[in-house]
Protein backbone atom coordinates (compact mmCIF):
# COMPACT_ATOMS: atom_id res chain seq x y z
CA UNK A 1 0.00 0.00 0.00
CA UNK A 2 1.09 3.31 -0.53
CA UNK A 3 1.75 6.58 1.58
CA UNK A 4 1.09 9.50 1.03
CA UNK A 5 4.07 11.21 -0.89
CA UNK A 6 5.23 8.43 -2.39
CA UNK A 7 6.77 7.81 -5.75
CA UNK A 8 4.41 5.11 -6.15
CA UNK A 9 2.96 4.29 -9.37
CA UNK A 10 -0.54 6.04 -10.28
CA UNK A 11 -4.04 3.53 -11.26
CA UNK A 12 -4.53 3.72 -13.63
CA UNK A 13 -1.61 3.47 -15.66
CA UNK A 14 1.03 1.79 -17.32
CA UNK A 15 3.66 1.74 -14.82
CA UNK A 16 1.43 0.55 -12.10
CA UNK A 17 0.73 -2.32 -14.82
CA UNK A 18 4.42 -2.87 -14.78
CA UNK A 19 4.92 -3.07 -11.23
CA UNK A 20 2.35 -5.65 -11.20
CA UNK A 21 3.97 -7.82 -13.69
CA UNK A 22 7.07 -7.26 -12.05
CA UNK A 23 5.78 -8.63 -8.08
CA UNK A 24 4.02 -11.59 -10.20
CA UNK A 25 7.73 -12.31 -11.85
CA UNK A 26 9.57 -11.35 -8.45
CA UNK A 27 7.21 -14.06 -6.58
CA UNK A 28 8.82 -17.33 -7.32
CA UNK A 29 5.58 -19.03 -6.30
CA UNK A 30 3.58 -17.52 -9.62
CA UNK A 31 5.70 -19.82 -11.82
CA UNK A 32 4.23 -23.10 -10.05
CA UNK A 33 0.77 -21.83 -9.54
CA UNK A 34 0.38 -20.30 -12.83
CA UNK A 35 1.88 -23.53 -15.00
CA UNK A 36 0.14 -24.85 -18.08
CA UNK A 37 -2.32 -21.50 -17.98
CA UNK A 38 -1.89 -19.40 -21.09
CA UNK A 39 -4.39 -16.81 -22.28
CA UNK A 40 -5.07 -13.47 -23.46
CA UNK A 41 -6.40 -10.58 -20.41
CA UNK A 42 -7.94 -7.42 -21.35
CA UNK A 43 -8.84 -5.06 -18.72
CA UNK A 44 -11.00 -2.61 -18.22
CA UNK A 45 -10.91 -0.08 -15.78
CA UNK A 46 -14.30 2.17 -16.46
CA UNK A 47 -14.90 5.72 -15.49
CA UNK A 48 -16.54 6.20 -12.07
CA UNK A 49 -15.89 9.05 -9.41
CA UNK A 50 -12.07 9.61 -9.39
CA UNK A 51 -11.55 8.47 -13.01
CA UNK A 52 -12.84 10.44 -16.30
CA UNK A 53 -11.71 8.09 -18.71
CA UNK A 54 -11.57 4.82 -19.18
CA UNK A 55 -8.06 2.80 -18.77
CA UNK A 56 -8.16 -0.31 -20.84
CA UNK A 57 -4.77 -3.15 -21.07
CA UNK A 58 -4.62 -6.41 -23.40
CA UNK A 59 -1.93 -8.74 -21.34
CA UNK A 60 -0.32 -11.70 -22.55
CA UNK A 61 0.22 -14.45 -19.72
CA UNK A 62 1.34 -17.90 -20.08
CA UNK A 63 2.94 -20.33 -17.08
CA UNK A 64 2.26 -17.44 -14.45
CA UNK A 65 4.07 -14.53 -16.09
CA UNK A 66 3.30 -11.65 -17.94
CA UNK A 67 4.62 -11.87 -21.63
CA UNK A 68 3.39 -8.70 -22.61
CA UNK A 69 1.08 -5.87 -21.64
CA UNK A 70 0.12 -3.28 -23.74
CA UNK A 71 -2.30 -0.04 -24.00
CA UNK A 72 -5.45 -0.45 -25.67
CA UNK A 73 -7.46 2.96 -26.96
CA UNK A 74 -10.56 2.46 -25.22
CA UNK A 75 -13.10 -0.64 -24.78
CA UNK A 76 -14.20 -1.15 -28.34
CA UNK A 77 -10.58 -2.18 -29.54
CA UNK A 78 -11.44 -5.26 -27.14
CA UNK A 79 -13.71 -6.41 -29.14
CA UNK A 80 -10.90 -6.23 -32.17
CA UNK A 81 -8.24 -7.92 -30.24
CA UNK A 82 -10.62 -10.76 -29.03
CA UNK A 83 -8.65 -12.21 -25.87
CA UNK A 84 -9.40 -15.18 -24.50
CA UNK A 85 -10.43 -13.42 -21.34
CA UNK A 86 -12.32 -9.96 -20.39
CA UNK A 87 -12.93 -8.18 -16.88
CA UNK A 88 -14.43 -4.77 -17.08
CA UNK A 89 -15.28 -2.61 -13.85
CA UNK A 90 -15.33 0.89 -12.37
CA UNK A 91 -12.70 2.27 -10.91
CA UNK A 92 -13.77 2.48 -7.42
CA UNK A 93 -14.22 -1.68 -7.51
CA UNK A 94 -10.63 -1.88 -9.05
CA UNK A 95 -9.31 0.41 -6.23
CA UNK A 96 -11.42 -1.27 -3.59
CA UNK A 97 -9.82 -4.63 -4.64
CA UNK A 98 -6.32 -3.26 -5.06
CA UNK A 99 -6.80 -2.28 -1.39
CA UNK A 100 -7.86 -5.52 -0.44
CA UNK A 101 -11.28 -4.16 0.41
CA UNK A 102 -13.04 -6.28 -1.83
CA UNK A 103 -13.61 -10.09 -2.68
CA UNK A 104 -13.61 -10.93 -6.28
CA UNK A 105 -15.92 -13.64 -6.31
CA UNK A 106 -18.25 -11.08 -4.69
CA UNK A 107 -17.72 -8.74 -6.93
CA UNK A 108 -18.74 -10.65 -9.67
CA UNK A 109 -21.35 -12.37 -7.76
CA UNK A 110 -22.54 -8.61 -7.72
CA UNK A 111 -21.92 -7.67 -10.96
CA UNK A 112 -19.58 -5.07 -9.61
CA UNK A 113 -17.28 -6.91 -12.23
CA UNK A 114 -18.05 -8.59 -15.22
CA UNK A 115 -16.09 -11.12 -16.40
CA UNK A 116 -15.70 -13.10 -19.76
CA UNK A 117 -14.23 -16.52 -20.61
CA UNK A 118 -14.05 -20.28 -19.98
CA UNK A 119 -13.58 -20.12 -15.82
CA UNK A 120 -12.49 -23.55 -15.73
CA UNK A 121 -8.62 -23.31 -16.22
CA UNK A 122 -9.05 -20.42 -14.06
CA UNK A 123 -10.79 -22.20 -11.19
CA UNK A 124 -8.00 -25.20 -11.39
CA UNK A 125 -5.55 -22.48 -10.88
CA UNK A 126 -6.60 -21.63 -7.42
CA UNK A 127 -2.86 -21.15 -5.63
CA UNK A 128 -2.74 -18.97 -8.22
CA UNK A 129 -5.52 -16.73 -8.49
CA UNK A 130 -5.07 -16.36 -4.49
CA UNK A 131 -1.21 -15.81 -5.02
CA UNK A 132 -2.52 -12.89 -7.68
CA UNK A 133 -4.88 -11.26 -4.89
CA UNK A 134 -2.25 -11.25 -2.28
CA UNK A 135 0.17 -9.48 -5.07
CA UNK A 136 -2.52 -7.02 -6.26
CA UNK A 137 -3.00 -5.50 -2.77
CA UNK A 138 1.41 -5.43 -1.92
CA UNK A 139 1.92 -3.34 -5.11
CA UNK A 140 2.62 0.40 -4.00
CA UNK A 141 0.08 2.62 -5.54
CA UNK A 142 -1.18 6.19 -5.80
CA UNK A 143 -4.71 6.24 -6.39
CA UNK A 144 -6.02 8.64 -9.40
CA UNK A 145 -8.08 10.82 -7.46
CA UNK A 146 -5.84 10.70 -3.98
CA UNK A 147 -2.89 12.08 -6.31
CA UNK A 148 -4.14 15.65 -6.36
CA UNK A 149 -4.71 15.62 -2.38
CA UNK A 150 -1.21 14.47 -1.61
CA UNK A 151 0.02 17.83 -3.20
Amino acid sequence: MTQPGSDAPLFPSMDWCRALAAAIHGNPESAVAGKGWRGSLAVAVLPDDGLAEPFVVLTQIEDGRVLDIRPLEDEDEIDEVEPDYVAKGGYLTWKRFIRGEYDPIEALLQRKIRFEGDLQPIAERAQFKRLFWEMLAQVPTTFADERDARS
